[in-house]
């Protein structure tokens, strides 16, 4: 069995899907807090974006452990 390697960070335009609410989105920053990492995580928009009223659901900045990578796959259309 082969050794895994690590995955490399998420670069700028990556999608990703936060762990937190599930919702997908694109890389839109990379911070660097001391010496860890941030991602900027701009959400794609969603049917019940307009009757949120918080400022949270437009994107986040998410930790590494809270941000996994989804495929380059076209959102099928539900209906």
């Amino acid at each position: 069995m082969s050794a895994r390697r690590p995955k490399p960070p998420l670069q700028l335009g990556d999608r990703a899907r936060s762990k937190l609410n599930r919702r997908i989105g694109t890389i839109d920053a990379v911070e660097h807090d001391g010496d860890r990492l941030r991602y900027g995580l701009h959400y794609d928009e969603e049917p019940q974006d307009h009757f949120i009223t918080t400022p949270g659901h437009d994107g986040a900045a998410l930790a590494p452990e809270c941000i996994e990578r989804v495929s380059e796959q076209p959102r099928r259309s539900r209906g």
